[in-house]
C-alpha cells in the first residue's frame, strides 16, 4: 500500500484529491456491489487530508465465498499491472492506485477499526507488543514462543474493538468520533496512560519493523511530531511479559488464555523432552556418516515406522531403549 506498489511492473500511479478520492471509491463500491452484492468500506482517514496516495477497500466475505480476485479484477478494471501482497491486490484505475483488501465477516470490525486513521493502528500495536500481545487487522493476539523461542502460537484474545482499546488505555468513543488533523491522532495515543516515546524510536525497533517503518511516511510525521514538541514521556513496562498475564486473563476472561496457554505449555514440555532425547546430533553419534538429506531421510523412516506410537515412544523409552529401536529400523532398511 502507500501508492507505490505498482512501481516494479513500471507504472506510477498519481496522488488524487479527496473529491477524487470518494468519487473513484464510490464508483468501485458500486460495481462491487451490483456484481458481487458484497459490503464494502472505504478505510477512513483524518478529515481534512488534501490529496491521496491509494485508496484501501475492505470487502466483507462470508467462509461460502470463494472469489478468484484476480481474475475479477482484470474482467472488471481492466488494469496494466496487479500485484498481490499477502492477499491485498493492488491495481490501477483511473491512473491510481486501488488496494482490495477482502475481510472475512468475524474479522470485520476490527479491520475496519485498523485500518483507519494511519498511523493509528500501527502506533497502538508497538504498545501492545509491550504486553506480549500483538494488534492488528484480525484482532488482539498473545504470541506464545515455544522452548526454542520460536513463535509457534498465536491465541486469539479478543475481535472486540472497543475492548481492544479500552485494555490499552485508549479513548474508543473519543476515536469513534474521528480525527480532523493528522496531529489530533497524536495527541489521541498519548493519552493512553501506556504511551512511552521511548519505544517507536526507530533505533528502538527490530530490524523488520525499521525497515518497515522507514517507508511509511506517517510514521515519520509521528516523530518529527514527538521530537517538534519535545514530548518525553515514559512508562515503566515490566521487562518480564509474563506479569502481565493475569492482567490479561482479568480483562479479557472470555478469551481463556490461561486454560490455552496451560495445555500448549504441556505440548511444548513433551516437544523438549523429545527434542532431547532424539535429533539430529545424537543420530550423528550413531552413525557418524550420515549428513544433510541422507540425516533427515533416515530420521523420517524412523518416525514413521513408529508412526502413531513415536511421541509415546520417545517419552517413555531409555535413551538405550532409542538407540536399539533406531539402529534396528536402520538396519532394516539399509
Amino acid at each position: 500500500m502507500g501508492g507505490k506498489a505498482l512501481n516494479k511492473y513500471g507504472i506510477t500511479t498519481e496522488r488524487k484529491s479527496t473529491e477524487d478520492f470518494l468519487r473513484i471509491g464510490n464508483q468501485i463500491q458500486i460495481i462491487i456491489g451490483l456484481d458481487l452484492g458484497l459490503i464494502t468500506h472505504v478505510t477512513k482517514c483524518y478529515h481534512t487530508k488534501d490529496s491521496h496516495g491509494d485508496l484501501d477497500l475492505l470487502i466483507q466475505l462470508d467462509i461460502d465465498h470463494n472469489i478468484n480476485w484476480r481474475n475479477y479484477i482484470e474482467f472488471t478494471f481492466k488494469p496494466k499491472a496487479i500485484h498481490n501482497n499477502g492477499g491485498v491486490y493492488s491495481f490501477d484505475y483511473e491512473n491510481f492506485q486501488i488496494d482490495f483488501i477482502p475481510v472475512r465477516k468475524s474479522k470485520w470490525e476490527t479491520a475496519k477499526t485498523y485500518f483507519s486513521y494511519d498511523p493509528l493502528g500501527n502506533i497502538m500495536g508497538k504498545t501492545y507488543h509491550k504486553f506480549n500481545l500483538s494488534y492488528g487487522w484480525d484482532g488482539l493476539f498473545y504470541k506464545f514462543r515455544n522452548f526454542n523461542g520460536r513463535l509457534t502460537e498465536n491465541i486469539l484474545i479478543s475481535n472486540d474493538p472497543r475492548k481492544i482499546f479500552e485494555f490499552g488505555d485508549y479513548d474508543y468513543d473519543r476515536y469513534l468520533d474521528g480525527f480532523d488533523y493528522i496531529e489530533e491522532i497524536f495527541q489521541f495515543v498519548q493519552k493512553s496512560k501506556y504511551f512511552d516515546n521511548e519505544m517507536f524510536k526507530m533505533e528502538n525497533l527490530k530490524h523488520i519493523d525499521k525497515k518497515r517503518n522507514r517507508k511509511r511516511g506517517t510514521y515519520h510525521l509521528f516523530l518529527q511530531y514527538l521530537e517538534d514538541n519535545q514530548i518525553n514521556r515514559r512508562y515503566n513496562f515490566h521487562k518480564n511479559k509474563d506479569l502481565y498475564l493475569p492482567m490479561i486473563e482479568e480483562f479479557f476472561p472470555e478469551a481463556g488464555l490461561m486454560n490455552r496457554l496451560n495445555d500448549i505449555t504441556i505440548r511444548d514440555t513433551q516437544n523438549k523432552i523429545m527434542s532431547q532425547k532424539f535429533n539430529g546430533d545424537m543420530v550423528m553419534s550413531w552413525l557418524p556418516d550420515l549428513r544433510g538429506k541422507e540425516l533427515g531421510q533416515v530420521m523420517n523412516r524412523f518416525k514413521n515406522e513408529l508412526g502413531d506410537e513415536y511421541e509415546e515412544f520417545i517419552l517413555n523409552s531409555t535413551y538405550k531403549e532409542i538407540y536399539n529401536r533406531f539402529i534396528e529400523i536402520y538396519e532394516n532398511y539399509k
